[in-house]
């Protein structure tokens, strides 16, 4: 957690990001969503002319005034120095364009002209950049109205009321910026957990990810996450320069006082955080001048510590499935049951697998018990929780089964120790919604809920004080308009969706068949792939290496190839990825 003073400067300095974002924009249409990740920066020219906007013209009509205030917020000057002058000078006075960010559909809102002098926006919103720098998607067919009241100054046309904050198109946002991960730590320092954020594509990017990664997490996330920093860290000078490929990173006095251990940390968390930029191999951490790292070692790669990265090399994905109520897992294109119980035919409906060993929990007995056992001896797996509608198990790196229990025809989440003891979950947002399908993120920190039919991103927080009470809050709808099926963390930064259209068709409900779409999300939200329809597809198995298995209401499992193909990959329901060492 971080204290206000560094909130504060962490949105002063993802507003200094909108700044030099917007200096550089440049209305070039394209088309596609708003696409997040971690993408390789192109180090060469921008393939644009920046965009320079032009002044009132005498005697515009109020319709040519707000088109001209569009426009001017498209290209920073000092100030917002031309879009301004498209304001009266009570509105200039008052005006802050930098309060946040609000990214429309299509190339410009719809504009209106009302009686007594008003011109009425629309704006169909894809989306909104926060004071922390965070992007959160707009629910599907969200709109905002803005009601512009004109006023005559010395005869012209001017804008009495301005709305907070800047716009900016959905195709110039996804043009203009790229995602970076911060990277934080779990509350037990024991992985990494990212904090993606948007800057501007030729932005001072080393300096400026160094800047929010000291002023700690986005506001969104801070509950769930640590920072090694101390909070009176800063930058002991303005920036981050690169040279030779090595970014000297000076800190303010105050890290001199952290102790060597936490040192390392804060080094493996700027090595992270600065390893996507190809121009950073290395990285040397001072303050004040003084060399933070030891002497024999006095820069660090520019990698993610494999000590604290999720997706640790070595490993592989084995697909496991479910076969006549056993499980089964793909070898060399064959499946063959795993050792022992779970591999004789019995009563398996569902699985989970820890995130380390082999340990899995089943849902068995017509959906009525959760057992734990094994992928690899031949022990009966045992029972330690009884329900009454058991389905979609999912186990964390906390070590927390988690579960959905259909109790009166509506689903419940449920969170179990692998002994049984049954962990109290504090969800307001939840306590009336009917749950059906639920998955947690390597790390620990997100789900994925799907509650009355549609997908939320939540974030989960343990009670440090009572380590059998959890939370889960801060909900946040992701994916586009439809009925959600299923879902699953594809990675740290992905989500694979399963959502059906619901057709105004009278015999709808009559089909024979339902067209099921997979899409791949974003960490924020956003459809970053659409990978086609899957006839009757019921959940869904994702990997951090792309792979996206379905399985259907018949029974097949049908696996992503490319864009919308998908092979046939056996009969089995319930597919899941297990992570195996690589011996």
């Amino acid at each position: 957690m971080v204290d206000g003073n560094r909130k504060h400067g962490r949105a002063t300095a993802v507003l200094a990001i909108a700044v030099l974002m917007l200096a550089a924009c440049a209305d070039v249409p394209t088309s596609g969503p708003v696409v997040a990740g971690n993408p390789v920066r192109d180090p060469g020219p921008p393939p644009y002319v920046a965009f320079a906007a032009a002044s009132p013209s005498p005697g515009d009509e109020p319709a040519g005034i707000v088109d001209g205030f569009l426009d001017a917020m498209r290209a920073y000057q000092p100030g917002y120095e031309t879009a301004t002058m498209f304001l009266t000078p009570d509105a200039q006075a008052s005006w802050e364009p930098m309060a946040g960010i609000t990214v429309h559909r299509g190339a410009r809102p719809s504009i209106e002209e009302l009686d007594d002098n008003v011109i009425r926006m629309t704006i169909a919103v894809a989306g909104t950049v926060d004071e922390n720098g965070s992007f959160e998607v707009a629910e599907p067919g969200t709109t905002r109205e803005i009601d512009l009241q004109m006023a005559q100054i010395d005869g012209e046309w001017r804008i009495a009321n301005p709305p907070e904050g800047t716009l900016i198109s959905e195709d110039i946002f996804a043009r203009e910026f790229e995602s970076h991960n911060l990277c934080f730590f779990s509350p037990d320092l024991e992985v990494f957990v990212l904090d993606p954020v948007y800057v501007p594509i030729n932005a001072q990017t080393a300096t400026l990810l160094t800047q929010m990664l000291l002023d700690g997490p986005s506001e969104w996330l801070d509950p769930a996450v640590h920072t090694a920093f101390p909070e009176r860290v800063a930058l002991g000078v303005s920036s981050v320069p690169v040279e030779a490929g090595v970014a000297t990173v000076d800190l303010s006095v105050a890290a001199q006082d952290a102790e060597p251990a936490q040192r390392e940390w804060m080094a493996a968390q700027l090595a992270c955080t600065l390893s996507g930029l190809p121009e950073v191999t290395n990285i040397a951490l001072d303050s004040d001048g003084v060399p933070l790292l030891s002497q024999d070692q006095p820069t660090i790669p520019a990698t993610i510590d494999e000590r604290y990265d999720l997706q640790r090399p070595g490993t592989v994905s084995v697909l496991t499935a479910v076969q006549d109520g056993a499980v089964v897992q793909r070898q060399d294109n064959e499946y063959e049951p795993v050792p022992g119980a779970l591999g004789d035919p019995a009563d398996v409906l569902d699985i989970a697998v820890r995130p380390v060993g082999d340990d899995v929990a089943v849902i068995g007995d017509g959906g009525f018990t959760v057992r734990v056992g094994t992928l690899s001896d031949g022990a009966q797996p045992d029972v330690i929780y009884e329900g009454a509608g058991l389905t979609s198990p999912s186990w964390d790196r906390n070590d927390v089964i988690w579960a959905v229990d259909r109790i009166d025809d509506e689903g419940d989440l449920v969170a179990l120790r692998p002994d049984g003891t049954e962990l109290e979950v504090r969800s307001e947002w939840l306590k009336d919604a009917d749950v059906s399908n639920v998955s947690v993120s390597p790390d620990g920190v997100r789900m994925v809920v799907v509650a009355d039919g549609a997908a939320y991103l939540a974030l989960v927080v343990h009670d440090t004080e009572n380590r059998e009470r959890v939370s889960v809050e801060r909900p946040r709808r992701i994916g586009p308009a439809g009925t959600a099926v299923d879902v699953d963390f594809s990675g740290a930064e992905h989500i694979a969706l399963l959502s059906e259209e619901k057709s105004d068709e009278p015999d709808a409900e009559e089909a024979e068949h339902r067209e099921v779409d997979v899409y791949l999300l974003d960490i924020f939200g956003s459809v970053v792939a659409n990978r086609g329809s899957v006839l009757d597809a019921t959940s869904v198995a994702a990997d951090a290496t792309g792979g996206t298995v379905v399985a259907t209401e018949e029974g097949l499992l049908l696996e992503h190839e490319t864009r919308n193909r998908w092979a046939d990959a056996g009969e089995g329901t319930a597919p899941v990825f297990v992570r195996e060492t690589v011996s």
